[in-house]
């Protein structure tokens, strides 16, 4: 190849040459104003933007470009986005995406909103994410959009509910909702018969023990109050269960079986009155068919504590757990009888700081643990923290013939050295006397 062949090859614009669909995928990852403003590009680039099938609006592009009040900021982002929809194509939106609006809360810019979602609905969308501020400005038709296949809408506002006085959602798949209560769920969920991903945040006096879930593979339980469970809560293909809250309200939610579970996840706040009724025992039973599961603890007092004590002398056998997380954890007897309870863990994440004093060993469940290969231990504060922890695990793993991984996770917020030179010294003694066991530390970012 000639020199002025290859000069030709490196003016030549190989992005340009690409086929629309390619392009368009490209600028579906933009936002709405730096998708417009590729028209300046070149003739090919043009008219690209008005064809977009994926729409998002972000009045944060808007700010700190310009000196502009607050008022004139809102004016010019709202221009742009009615002009935007004017100037499209008169093709169907596969995505409309309308985040960090809810601050826009004037009866003007609320009645457009409205407009600008009806826009979307009329466009066949299949996709809807959307920040509120009023209820009364969610127009009806979208709960009649038959091509509707996932709907997130979060309100900003302190606003009273309003209801759909119709609700027709054949193709919905996806529901993402905060702060409703029972009758609002009742209405959409009993008409949205193929539903399999469901997330609630904030919601008020509900029960989902009546609810149409033989489909459901998702479902997220955010900070809830629940009503007394009429009936059991069935869930025969959930895959992935989230939960935050107490543990009295996940028992109040009457699960009774989830044989398809793969994933769960759940952040337990203490409500100290509630919570010594609340059978963990019964909340894992639920959980047995995981193969992995994730446990947070937060603010658990010495009678909660030894509650969980006495409550786990009875507990369920995770035959499928691969994978095992017990964060800011209630106790290492906790740990210890999680890992008794589950003979083929491969994996263990734990945490422990200086606020977590429980003595109790944990060699014999080390010792139990065949398919173990891997422990993460996170630490907040300095290595002697967990130093003792650390020694009682390569004591209890000497001998095995198998390589072993002992990980610290490091979450470094206070000046000064985390890992000192006592670490050093069992990396250097354990790489020469037993270099099955690996000892290492990662900073979490």
């Amino acid at each position: 190849m000639n020199k002025k062949e290859k000069l030709s090859m490196a003016s030549t614009d190989w992005i340009s040459e690409l086929p629309d669909s390619v392009l368009h995928h490209i600028m579906s990852f933009m936002k709405a104003k730096a998708a417009v403003r590729t028209c300046v590009l070149s003739k090919r680039w043009k008219h690209l933007w008005a064809s977009l099938q994926h729409l998002y609006f972000d009045s944060t592009e808007f700010e700190g470009t310009q000196n502009l009040r607050r008022q004139e900021h809102v004016r010019r982002y709202h221009k742009f986005i009615s002009r935007m929809l004017q100037e499209r194509e008169n093709i169907d939106v596969h995505t409309f995406d309308m985040k960090n609006l809810y601050e826009w809360h004037d009866d003007d810019n609320e009645r457009a909103r409205a407009e600008w979602i009806s826009y979307a609905v009329f466009h066949k969308a299949r996709v809807i994410l959307l920040t509120m501020y009023h209820w009364s400005n969610l127009p009806q038709s979208i709960y009649t959009c038959t091509s509707l296949e996932e709907l997130q809408v979060y309100i900003g506002g302190p606003d009273p509910i309003i209801y759909p006085t119709r609700v027709s959602l054949p193709r919905l798949r996806s529901l993402d909702l905060d702060s409703v209560d029972h009758q609002f769920l009742e209405l959409v969920l009993t008409q949205c018969p193929d539903l399999e991903s469901l997330s609630l945040s904030y919601c008020s006096g509900i029960d989902l023990s009546g609810m149409p879930f033989q489909n459901l593979r998702k479902l997220a339980v955010i900070s809830c109050t629940m009503l007394s469970a009429a009936g059991k809560l069935s869930l025969p293909s959930l895959e992935s269960f989230s939960f935050e809250g107490s543990m009295s309200t996940l028992r109040v939610m009457g699960i009774e079986s989830m044989p398809s579970l793969t994933y769960a996840y759940a952040y337990f706040y203490v409500d100290e009155e509630e919570d010594t009724d609340a059978s963990f025992n019964n909340i894992l039973r639920a959980l047995t068919n995981a193969r992995k599961l994730e446990f947070f603890f937060y603010g658990f007092g010495a009678s909660i504590r030894d509650s969980l004590k006495e409550d786990l002398q009875k507990c369920p056998t995770f035959f499928n757990l691969a994978e095992l997380c017990i964060n800011r954890c209630a106790s290492l007897h906790m740990t210890a009888r999680m890992l008794e309870s589950s003979p083929y863990l491969q994996k263990l994440t734990i945490s422990q700081d200086e606020y977590n004093n429980d003595k109790v060993a944990i060699k014999d469940a080390f010792l139990k643990s065949m398919y173990l290969n891997t422990i993460e231990i996170e630490v907040w504060r300095h290595y002697s923290t967990v130093k003792p922890l650390i020694e009682e695990l390569v004591e209890s793993l000497e001998g095995r013939n198998k390589l072993f991984n002992i990980i610290l996770i490091i979450h470094k917020y206070d000046p000064g050295p985390i890992i000192d030179e006592d670490f050093n010294t069992l990396c250097s003694s354990l790489a020469q006397q037993n270099p099955q066991i690996k000892l290492s530390y990662k900073l979490n970012s």
